[in-house]
């Protein structure tokens, strides 16, 4: 269920390859759909606490930006073999 989820939070944010994260991914991309979900799940709770909590907030955005592009950088690869 988390791959899942990951994998849809993904796509909105990725739709340059949309499709190819629609694609029976390998296990090492339901691995990064997995911690993306989870590391966006924890951001959107950082982002509602109050008092707000800055430096998680910033932890979490760079580390799904960093998913993001291991993704984005995956699928090219994958796109290419």
């Amino acid at each position: 269920m988390t791959r899942e989820h990951g994998r849809r939070r993904l796509m909105l944010r990725l739709p340059g390859i949309r499709q190819v994260l629609a694609e029976e991914p390998t296990e090492a991309l339901a691995e990064m759909f997995e911690s993306y979900a989870l590391a966006a799940d924890a951001l959107d709770r950082f982002r509602q606490q109050v008092p707000k909590q800055d430096a998680l907030i910033r932890e979490y955005s760079e580390l799904c930006r960093d998913i993001e592009q291991e993704v984005m950088l995956y699928c090219a690869g994958q796109v290419v073999r």
